[in-house]
């Protein structure tokens, strides 16, 4: 049986000649290409000020220092309740509190929602585009200058696409982009790098002296492998990683926990300036597959791509499901069926009160198999899976979807 594997990094050879190249010279914490990264990225956010760190989130601790050092009074940071863990745990680290605002059906942050929570305990809104789906970033970049807050355009899942005329993660007073996996630019998992934009120049001098203040990250060939085989090489080396780990538990040699923040390091600098080299290429894919996945479910009234929209390039392909679905029978119907699958984000922004129906709603979503490498005829047999899957469970909304597969197939190549 074909199966279809999420994959989280769209990979070439000439990654893994940079890896060999960084490996064989001996630079893999320091080296040229941290540099030449640097400058690559400063000509590409211009006139934005680009630092490269170790994570993302390493960028917005940084940055919410500073805005604290500048604003102690305030204790207040604005974010999605529908949100990647790490953001919130930041928050937390740095001395302040999360707060959580509602989220649209695309499951951006909500801009009349963040209007009412803006007081003057507010430090700073994180403006999130969530999965690549661009918010509406200039009406907060507005709304936040008028209210004399401080705004972080969270670009993280996204590289090179522009909204105004401008690249998202520029907006604001400062910006985040990670390359974690299931990103737009990926050079691995844990540490592997990220940006911190520089968007206010007022504040250039007291974010850069945090940066420069800063050593390349280490231990990361040990993260590299962790990547690749974990995530990279699955399809080969299967769930092998998982009962590794355990062993390694049980001999007292768990993973390691990642050190403190750090500038990339050479070899992950490396892999990203590989892949910012093929950055037009790989959305273009992307794009290409989300608008397939569109037309293949078509015939499907009762499942939505919540985030979709006609040359959108998203970092993740969320599925909308019918609200009558067991989403866990669901996805292990579809496992059973030879396609992956994984959910959103589960973590609460504050613990122990009810999630909003939006929230809610975001949380039963499902991510599809999507890479830049699939086929409209893979596209179309997984939605064909799915629509068995989903009359497997004999739903009213896909009973009537059964002219599924003579529609899709129409657009096979």
């Amino acid at each position: 049986m074909k199966r279809f594997r999420l994959r989280y990094a769209d990979w070439s050879w000439r990654e893994y000649a940079a890896i060999a190249a960084c490996i064989l010279r001996g630079r893999i914490a320091a080296g040229p290409d941290a540099g030449r990264l640097a400058q690559e990225l400063n000509a590409l956010y211009a006139p934005s000020a680009a630092h490269a760190l170790d994570f993302g989130h390493s960028a917005l601790r940084i940055a919410l220092d500073a805005f604290r050092e500048l604003e102690p009074g305030r204790k207040e940071v604005i974010v999605p309740g529908y949100i990647c863990p790490s953001v919130v745990d930041t928050v937390r680290a740095a001395g302040l509190e999360p707060r959580a605002a509602e989220i649209g059906p695309d499951l951006n942050i909500d801009a009349a929602a963040v209007r009412s929570l803006l007081g003057p305990d507010t430090l700073a809104v994180v403006v999130p585009h969530m999965f690549g789906c661009p918010a509406a970033v200039g009406e907060f970049e507005r709304m936040c200058r008028q209210a004399g807050v401080f705004m972080i355009d969270d670009a993280a899942q996204v590289v090179g696409e522009r909204v105004e005329g401008r690249l998202l993660g520029s907006f604001g007073d400062a910006g985040i982009v990670s390359f974690a996996q299931s990103k737009a630019v990926v050079t691995g998992v844990r540490g592997s790098g990220g940006i911190l934009l520089v968007n206010n120049p007022r504040l250039q001098d007291a974010l850069a002296r945090r940066c420069r203040g800063l050593a390349p990250a280490r231990g990361r060939l040990g993260a590299l492998a962790d990547f690749l085989w974990n995530y990279q090489w699955r399809g080969v080396t299967g769930n092998s990683g998982y009962y590794l780990l355990r062993l390694g538990r049980l001999l007292g040699r768990a993973r390691p926990v990642s050190g403190p923040m750090a500038l990339i390091s050479n070899l992950d600098a490396a892999i990203a300036r590989v892949q910012l080299a093929r950055l037009g290429h790989l959305c273009a894919e992307k794009k290409r597959v989300a608008d397939a996945y569109r037309q293949a479910l078509a015939a499907l009234p009762s499942v939505s791509l919540p985030q979709h929209a006609p040359g959108r390039y998203l970092s993740r392909l969320m599925v909308a499901l019918p609200p009558e679905t067991d989403v866990a029978q669901f996805r292990k119907d579809l496992a059973l069926a030879g396609v992956e699958t994984r959910l959103g984000y589960a973590n609460a922004v504050t613990p122990g009160r009810p999630d909003t129906p939006n929230v809610a709603a975001a949380r039963r979503l499902i991510g599809l198999p999507y890479t830049g490498t699939l086929q409209n005829d893979a596209i179309n047999k997984i939605c064909s899976i799915l629509t068995k899957c989903l009359l497997k469970q004999d739903l009213p909304a896909s009973r009537n979807s059964t002219s599924h597969e003579t529609h899709h197939t129409a657009h096979q190549r």
